[in-house]
């Protein structure tokens, strides 16, 4: 008789922690907008020039992405699922990362002007590597997931993971600007920082055997940054360069072998 496993006091705790910060996320970044002096993402990204941020409608994503990400918080706090191998190995990466997200969260709204670029980007650095573990992780074990759990669970992980993938860079380009341009928006910062978020979901996208949810949001922000570029003639060479950044995320994700 195959025995059961035993639940330990880290299985509630990570349990209680998706539970909690999945809204969480949600309910920090909207902050701004229910309480009077406080900063807005908007009002954020307003703070600095940065040739990489998108137009607009891209953020939207995270509407998809905070509701799924609360659908798998309220799924893995099944008792069923308290001590299964697949949210116990994904479980303690995704808080961490949840709690990363809340936290920049805070920052953007409440840290002083001469402090938070550089808060918010370095909070965003353990966040996009928990993420992305909590992704290669349960895509791992996504065979042992059913047609509606992976939807629940390995759909918001690979999409949060994907989309941060990106907005991290956001948030480091303007302290490029700071360092290697006295502050100035320039090209050659804006493409090497663009060069480096490639990289970096391509690493990710290899690793986790062409995730095709994990590069979407990658490759939609890409689309959104050339729109801005190409449509307005703002910066046409980023634009391009974001058309051409987004098709070798589409040839990657169909070229790697798949590892499950």
């Amino acid at each position: 008789m195959m025995k059961t496993a035993t639940a330990s006091p880290f299985d509630y705790l990570r349990q209680s922690a998706n539970l909690i910060l999945a809204p969480g996320m949600w309910l920090l970044s909207s902050i701004g907008f229910m309480m009077d002096g406080v900063r807005t993402a908007s009002d954020f990204s307003d703070m600095s020039a940065n040739w990489l941020v998108p137009s607009g409608p891209a953020f939207s994503i995270w509407f998809p992405i905070f509701l799924l990400c609360i659908a798998y918080g309220v799924l893995q706090a099944l008792p069923r699922n308290r001590t299964r191998d697949v949210f116990r190995a994904t479980g303690g990466w995704s808080a961490a990362g949840f709690a990363c997200i809340c936290g920049w969260a805070l920052i953007t709204a409440f840290a002083p002007d001469r402090t938070v670029q550089w808060a918010s980007a370095l909070i965003f650095i353990p966040a996009v590597a928990a993420l992305i573990i909590a992704m290669l992780k349960i895509t791992a074990r996504k065979d042992s997931l059913s047609t509606a759990e992976r939807l629940m669970s390995w759909l918001p992980l690979s999409l949060i993971a994907g989309w941060c993938s990106l907005a991290i860079f956001l948030n480091w380009t303007p302290i490029a600007y700071d360092v290697f341009a006295g502050g100035n928006a320039n090209l050659t910062s804006s493409l090497l920082i663009l060069a480096a978020a490639l990289g970096l979901i391509t690493w990710a996208l290899r690793r986790s055997g062409g995730n095709k949810a994990y590069v979407f949001p990658g490759i939609w922000g890409l689309a959104w940054l050339s729109g801005r570029h190409l449509s307005g003639s703002e910066i046409p060479v980023i634009g391009w360069a974001a058309v051409i950044g987004a098709g070798l995320l589409v040839a990657t994700t169909f070229l790697v072998k798949r590892k499950i």
